[in-house]
């Protein structure tokens, strides 16, 4: 197939070790019901000599039927990719999205009418399940019922990987002192927004495994990449090292942003990018202490170096003080009674850990429907013990300062409060006027300095939602500086 006739995605993160397979699906009519017909004849031909040459340990006989199926399959995959309708482009049915959101895609191709997929398994789930979740996500296509699955090695796998786009050296080799893998939120509608080229400098401001960063780098954009936990920053530096110094990677919290680029002088840049929802790996990470899911030290630092963990709150602050806390950056309705329950159970000790938390809050609040009770109150401590808030503050007034005319900035939050502050500072600087019922008529507004990119605030769509549910609260607002 011509090369211009098909796109290419490569992630760059390498095949650990697990079963990898390539996976060939394609459209209803792009195979003639002949040839499939054929097709599926001699394959079962083929699959019941390999049964009874794997039973007879006759190995050159196996190998010869596998090479038989090889061939048969190749035919089938030729005559898939040759094929298109304008009704029926993969390339536009959101297959793309879905593919990349799957943290066990190794690569995929796109023709026109049928899809390659290098995938690798990562727990449990069958092959069969991951094709069910891609093809239900590009619902703009009409899939066919027949697939080609072909295990393969992760030799093989890497080795697509490389002839496809992305050097040996750029692969992740994931090790257990660098454990991040975090699935990327919004990741083609944030990018897109600003607008990555080549000459444009961007900052990232919540760099974490760098998924955002990786796509803006790969449209030719210089990134200043900042995250205040170690962890990530090493992840993403190991993501990211074939792109040299167009990477810049910095320690530091967001709410700090101009002084780290004045610093550095840098005056003005074209983008600032904030992902503000906590990674997966620190969520699934027991150690951290962000989860109730999970026995492990009740911490909750993005940065190991802050003072005062969230165990510190639980045990030093008095009865009114944790539950302004709750109710304040929880939203928590019972946060007087979770409050009161907490100061009785530390009298009988510390309050220690995740699980200690998290059955102290449930004894006060019995769970009704699907939300666990002690959500609100750990999302509360979380914002509590790292400020979250009053550095989405700090960021937001840095952020606008520190863009170029026709600069955007691109936020995606998680939760009202933020969403809420968020939305509150766009308003305020996108509104060419202001109005106050006892004022005759509207006033110049002399914050006006930006238009309003998204009148709404864009969300996951069904491709996102059905590999990555943890996007379900996402929301993402841009503006433009003027």
């Amino acid at each position: 197939m011509n090369g211009q006739e098909a796109e290419s995605w490569v992630s760059f993160h390498p095949p650990g070790g697990s079963a990898c397979y390539r996976v060939i699906m394609w459209v209803d009519g792009a195979v003639s019901a002949q040839r499939l017909s054929a097709w599926r004849r001699a394959r079962m031909e083929s699959v019941e000599r390999m049964q009874e040459a794997g039973m007879r340990g006759a190995r050159g006989a196996l190998a010869a039927a596998q090479q038989e199926m090889q061939i048969l399959n190749r035919d089938i995959e030729a005559e898939a990719f040759a094929f298109f309708t304008r009704a029926q482009d993969v390339r536009a049915s959101g297959l793309l999205a879905a593919l990349r959101a799957d943290a066990g895609v190794l690569g995929c191709r796109l023709g026109k009418s049928a899809a390659e997929v290098w995938l690798e398994l990562q727990d449990e789930t069958g092959v069969d399940v991951h094709v069910q979740s891609w093809q239900r996500a590009a619902s703009g296509a009409a899939w066919s019922a027949d697939v080609i699955v072909e295990r393969t090695t992760a030799e093989d796998a890497a080795a697509w990987q490389r002839a496809n786009g992305v050097a040996a050296e750029e692969l992740i080799a994931e090790t257990e002192d660098v454990p991040f893998r975090h699935t990327t939120v919004l990741l083609r509608e944030a990018t897109d927004a600003l607008q990555a080229a080549e000459g444009k400098v961007i900052v990232d401001v919540t760099l974490g495994g760098g998924g955002h960063s990786e796509r803006l780098l790969r449209a030719g954009a210089t990134v200043w990449g900042i995250d205040r936990d170690p962890t990530a920053r090493a992840a993403a530096r190991r993501r990211l090292a074939g792109y040299g110094e167009r990477l810049q990677v910095l320690n530091g919290n967001f709410r700090e942003l101009g002084k780290l680029m004045h610093e550095r002088g840098v005056e003005a840049v074209d983008g600032v990018l904030a992902d503000l929802g906590v990674s997966s790996p620190q969520l699934d990470t027991a150690e951290r202490g962000f989860s109730f899911l999970a026995e492990g030290p009740l911490d909750m630092r993005m940065d190991p170096a802050l003072p005062r963990s969230a165990a510190d709150i639980v045990n030093e602050a008095d009865e009114a003080e944790l539950a302004d806390i709750l109710w304040q950056y929880g939203e928590e309705h019972a946060a007087r009674a979770i409050a009161r329950r907490i100061v009785q159970q530390r009298t009988r000790g510390r309050i220690a850990t995740t699980t200690q938390l998290a059955n102290t809050i449930c004894s006060a609040l019995p769970r009704r429907g699907r939300q666990h009770p002690a959500t609100r109150s750990f999302q509360a401590l979380r914002i509590a013990v790292n400020d979250e808030l009053g550095a989405l503050d700090e960021l937001l007034v840095a952020g606008f300062s520190l863009l170029k005319s026709g600069g955007r900035m691109a936020i995606i939050t998680f939760h009202s409060l933020e969403d809420r502050k968020v939305k509150r500072f766009f308003e305020r600087v996108t509104k060419p006027e202001i109005d106050r019922p006892e004022w005759a008529q509207p006033r110049p507004n002399p914050e006006y300095a930006a238009r309003s990119v998204t009148r709404k605030p864009i969300t996951p769509g069904e491709a996102e939602l059905a590999v990555n549910p943890r996007s379900r609260s996402a929301k993402l607002r841009v503006i433009e500086k003027i």
